[in-house]
């Protein structure tokens, strides 16, 4: 890694450091027009151009459709046997939900996180939501947590789904009612999300698994 770092631009250098201390920090990497920003690169190209020659260089790899796509490489990862490599699974990560539009749109992802099929029973369709606040904390899961749930439209009463009500996702216990559909958090500090028939509400999937960082 050293002999490649030398091959690298001031700048290069300094937007590679900035990617990995920003990763390590938030787990999470920066957007294009993030990195831009912190750089004052006015336009998202010259941000590109830099990009390209960090991955031609080896240090990142990069899913161009994702807005936090940037994953920092290691400098000598290990060459995973056949078996292990085919049992990895990249699974999508839910972000900022736009009011209206499919809860898997691209505009809605904001990485990728990758794990193994037998942590998800193998099971299909699944995404990732990281959570915010403690609503579900009685049912295990914290802050900053991320809850895989496997993607279907319908739910039976009292399964914990990711439900999608206008522009927000949200992790709850399922209670539907005769006139509305009720939300309830496990958490006695919160009273339930009341769902009315007029509010967009729609379910995007039930929760399977939650991985959790350990500083």
């Amino acid at each position: 890694m050293d002999n490649l770092k030398k091959a690298l631009t001031l700048r290069q250098e300094e937007v590679y450091e900035y990617i990995r201390t920003r990763t390590q920090e938030t787990r999470l990497p920066p957007t294009v027009r993030e990195i831009g920003e912190r750089f004052h690169i006015s336009s998202t190209n010259g941000v590109r151009s830099i990009l390209a020659a960090l991955i031609k260089k080896g240090y990142i790899k990069r899913s161009p459709r994702l807005s936090r796509g940037i994953e920092i490489l290691d400098n000598e990862p290990a060459a995973p046997t056949v078996e292990n490599a085919s049992n990895m699974v990249e699974i999508p990560i839910i972000g900022r939900v736009a009011a209206g539009a499919p809860i898997l749109a691209v505009q809605n992802l904001e990485g990728t996180v990758t794990v193994d099929r037998d942590f998800l029973a193998s099971q299909p369709n699944v995404f990732a939501l990281r959570v915010k606040g403690d609503s579900m904390i009685n049912a295990g899961i914290f802050d900053g947590d991320l809850v895989f749930a496997r993607e279907q439209k319908v739910a039976d009463r009292g399964e914990m789904i990711i439900a999608q009500v206008d522009d927000e996702a949200t992790v709850k216990y399922y209670q539907p009612q005769p006139e509305w559909i009720e939300l309830r958090p496990a958490n006695p500090k919160y009273s339930p999300i009341i769902v009315k028939p007029e509010s967009h509400f729609s379910i995007a999937g039930r929760v399977i698994g939650v991985m959790r960082k350990i500083n």
